[in-house]
């Protein structure tokens, strides 16, 4: 399966634990801050919708947002 990434200009609503912020899939691949565990934990999320958008299914392919736990925190992105 070919994974079909995000333009790096797609903006996202990002929240991490009880934390929300703005930023583009280009500021997520490169890190949203200076702690390295949310910035794994949010690029792993990234990941993770762009593997279930590449699906075969219409509701993959549709998915706008995840919401899931990696490196122990609690992520949702959304797209905008």
């Amino acid at each position: 399966m070919n994974i079909k990434r995000f333009k790096q200009t797609q903006k996202f609503r990002v929240i991490i634990d009880r934390v929300s912020f703005f930023a583009t899939a280009r500021q997520i691949r490169w890190g949203v801050g200076g702690l390295s565990i949310c910035n794994a934990a949010t690029q792993k999320a990234l990941d993770a919708l762009e593997y279930t958008r590449s699906g075969d299914g219409i509701a993959d392919q549709c998915a706008t947002g995840i919401a899931g736990t990696w490196e122990g925190m609690n992520v949702q992105l959304d797209m905008i």
